[in-house]
């Protein structure tokens, strides 16, 4: 009689090692997720393009922050890796400068003679603003004529070093529209920088974790 519970028993045994292994897996910070899913979720969501995805294993579950941009809003969002979640958003309008500034000092000017160097002056500093104000305007006008999307640039990373993407970024080198990736192996860290137009890979730099 006894002899019968032997195959149970290890039946049971079996199941809970791989539970613990699953238990393990998880709070190890592996996401469900991939970093695709999570990007196309967020920009179907919110109608914007994603600038920059990061994946956060630091708390009790995988999450990933995110930043996107369209042509009047930007969204600062946190999903949970796991379920795709919304964990947290933050939500800001993009200023727009009234074109009308430097009119308006120039017709107060116009009425004193005395005043007039010293108004030419603020104009000019007016300008100077306005330049600095439209500089995200000029990088998502950049971004909205690149040849290849966020994912061609992801897998042409993943393809060249293998691993899997924890960061992915769109910015500007010198005036050439780039992404930025950062991939995880099993033995380093690398960071991938693509041409956004082209495709290319720029440069590759490899941090091992023995350094």
């Amino acid at each position: 009689m006894k002899k019968r519970w032997i195959i149970p028993a290890a039946v049971v045994v079996l199941v809970v090692a791989v539970f613990g292994i699953y238990q393990m897996q998880a709070s190890a910070g592996e996401p469900e997720m991939t970093i695709d899913q999570a990007r196309q979720q967020a920009e179907k969501q919110y109608n914007a393009s994603v600038t920059e995805i990061e994946l956060d294993r630091s708390g009790s579950e995988p999450r990933y922050d995110i930043d996107l941009e369209n042509g009047e809003k930007l969204y600062d969002l946190t999903l949970n890796g796991n379920t795709g979640e919304v964990i947290s958003l933050k939500e800001s309008s993009r200023q727009i400068t009234s074109p009308n500034t430097d009119s308006t000092d120039h017709s107060q000017a116009s009425g004193d003679d005395q005043q007039q160097g010293e108004n030419e002056q603020s104009a000019d500093d007016q300008q100077q603003s306005d330049k600095k104000q439209t500089a995200p305007s000029q990088k998502q006008a950049s971004q909205a004529e690149v040849k290849i999307t966020m994912d061609e640039a992801i897998k042409i990373a993943t393809d060249e070093v293998g691993g899997s993407v924890t960061d992915a970024e769109f910015d500007e080198e010198d005036g050439l529209p780039v992404y930025e990736l950062e991939l995880k192996t099993a033995d380093d860290e690398a960071e991938v920088v693509i041409n956004a137009q082209s495709g290319e890979i720029v440069t590759i730099t490899y941090d091992s974790e023995d350094d």
